[in-house]
């Protein structure tokens, strides 16, 4: 693309075109974005260091770049995942009540989770209800479970350990897991992010059975050494949420 092409586009368009770039939780460098754009490397450096600032886009190690806070909070407040929000809170707040543990909600966003509506309280304030965080699919047991019905994402983990030696090794461990959690409905994991954590967690499925999100709850094993006896109660959480989200006809 010429120099002549480039000026015809607009910074608004430019920029567009670079978001365009990570679609589905890439991770991108200035190369790769510019083989995919047509744009200089100039242009994209000047942009993306614009939307660093803005914390649009977040600079990772070795010259990469992903999708950041601002985007993905965006994405949270999107109309169809408001709407889940909206159903799943009275529910997450009668999970927390029962269990007195800390529930959340997480959404896939390619190859990471981004939790939100996370309640430990029973009115919970406006900034526990809208804290939100995102991590690796496999790293969290909500984030299994959302992985364990994406098949797209599981690919991409096992493409991405051909490279990397530590991560190949778990690939059998972590596809037990994810096939035990599509046996049982549910997902069950011990020092979970935190040393003595454990989360229960299971899938909200849409009206063809696709995933749509997963419902959490974290608590010290001290509190509840048998993570069983909940299972029956994160399973009918899940389960009233997909029977409302069918019955909206948006999902």
């Amino acid at each position: 693309m010429s120099n002549n092409d480039d000026g015809k586009r607009s910074v608004l368009g430019r920029a567009f075109e670079i978001l365009d770039c990570f679609a589905g939780g890439a991770e991108m460098t200035v190369a790769g974005i510019c083989d995919r754009t047509g744009l200089p490397p100039a242009t994209v450096h000047r942009m993306l260091a614009a939307l660093v600032r803005w914390e649009g886009v977040e600079r990772l190690s070795h010259g990469r770049y992903r999708l950041g806070r601002r985007i993905w909070s965006l994405g949270i407040g999107a109309p169809q995942v408001r709407r889940l929000r909206e159903l799943a809170q009275p529910y997450l707040v009668d999970l927390h009540v029962a269990t007195r543990g800390t529930v959340y909600l997480g959404v896939r966003d390619g190859s990471d989770g981004i939790f939100s509506d996370r309640i430990t309280r029973v009115k919970p304030t406006a900034n526990s209800s809208r804290a939100t965080r995102r991590l690796p699919l496999h790293r969290t047991g909500g984030g299994r479970v959302l992985l364990a019905y994406s098949p797209e994402a599981w690919d991409e983990l096992v493409a991405d350990a051909e490279s990397d030696p530590e991560m190949a090794a778990r690939i059998p461990e972590l596809r037990a897991q994810l096939a035990e959690i599509r046996r049982t409905g549910v997902g069950i994991a011990r020092n979970d992010g935190l040393p003595g954590r454990t989360s229960v967690a299971a899938a909200v499925l849409d009206s063809q059975g696709g995933i749509v999100a997963s419902v959490t709850v974290a608590f010290p094993e001290s509190r509840i050494p048998q993570p069983q006896q909940i299972v029956p109660r994160v399973i009918a959480t899940a389960r009233a949420i997909s029977r409302d989200l069918a019955a909206t006809g948006e999902f």
